[in-house]
């Protein structure tokens, strides 16, 4: 296989969206992979994500940095009550195992890396 066919490409716009299920089965807005890896207790996930506006819980499986590209989203932090307010244009960072409530306000859309 050559270089550049293991390069996965998309475009914002693109399209090519399906259910994004959670390992505990919830489906939680819609995704674009592209790329979906664990090997020997390692992940790497990389994707585009979208979400009609909603409330959900959600513990961040890897650590997981993310940029917004449409919408807004208050994420609350459940330990400590915390509200992190985003918007487009926003980046973000969390760690592996932080537990928080999602409500998202306008619908959202982001590209997202989880590693860990």
């Amino acid at each position: 296989m050559s270089t550049i066919e293991l390069v996965r490409r998309t475009a914002i716009g693109a399209e090519r969206w399906e259910p994004c299920i959670t390992s505990d089965g919830r489906t939680i807005g819609d995704a674009e992979w592209l790329r979906r890896r664990t090997d020997d207790g390692w992940s790497h996930t990389a994707m585009l994500w979208r979400c009609e506006p909603m409330t959900f819980d959600y513990e961040f499986p890897g650590d997981e940095s993310f940029v917004i590209i449409a919408g807004a989203v208050n994420i609350t932090l459940t330990e400590s009550g915390e509200r992190v307010e985003l918007r487009k244009g926003d980046v973000a960072s969390f760690p592996k195992g932080t537990r928080s409530v999602w409500t998202v306000l306008e619908r959202l859309e982001k590209f997202t890396v989880v590693s860990g």
